[in-house]
């Protein structure tokens, strides 16, 4: 996928348009709630992806979110993710950022390109976030920290349910 966006469909209803390769196509569901569906269907959830990206990266506002972990793709908004006219992108499909103006040049690995209202600077730095929440969320799934052991000390006494009803935990208390 190459990036995602919101459009209104002839009744009015928001629905999102995906581009994947050279080609596009409108989806019935909020960009939003698109991302939520796909994310819900790997196990995670939209609200957790937003929440770890900002633990990660520091309290942030637009932040770029993991969509598949498995398959390393992440997506950046250009914007507040509530507007209409928010633009998902893969940082993995920009071959290249154009100043264009106060506007971003935004040239895709499908060979099209597409202008934002982004100065080209703020817009490098939302591909600089999303490359680095992947890189360290990759470092972390490969790498989780140290491995902790546990060893089972020797089982010397047995704990059990006295004639009263309770557990002989008293006898801990002696050693």
């Amino acid at each position: 996928m190459i990036l995602l966006t919101g459009e209104y469909d002839g009744y009015g209803k928001q629905c999102a348009r995906v581009m994947v390769g050279g080609t596009s196509f409108l989806v019935d569901r909020s960009p939003l709630h698109l991302l939520d569906d796909t994310l819900t269907h790997i196990g995670y959830d939209l609200r957790g992806a937003m929440a770890s990206a900002k633990l990660i990266l520091g309290e942030r506002s637009r932040c770029p979110i993991i969509v598949n972990p498995y398959l390393g793709i992440c997506l950046f908004p250009n914007k507040s993710p509530h507007n209409a006219d928010c633009i998902w992108f893969n940082p993995e499909h920009i071959v290249r950022t154009i100043a264009v103006g106060s506007k971003t040049k935004v040239e895709l690995s499908n060979r099209h390109s597409i202008i934002v209202d982004s100065r080209l600077a703020f817009f490098n730095n939302r591909i600089h976030n999303a490359n680095q929440l992947l890189q360290t969320a990759m470092k972390r799934g490969n790498h989780p920290g140290p491995i902790t052991f546990y060893l089972e000390p020797k089982t010397t006494h047995l704990l059990t349910k006295e004639t009263t009803g309770k557990y002989n935990f008293t006898h801990l208390e002696d050693n």
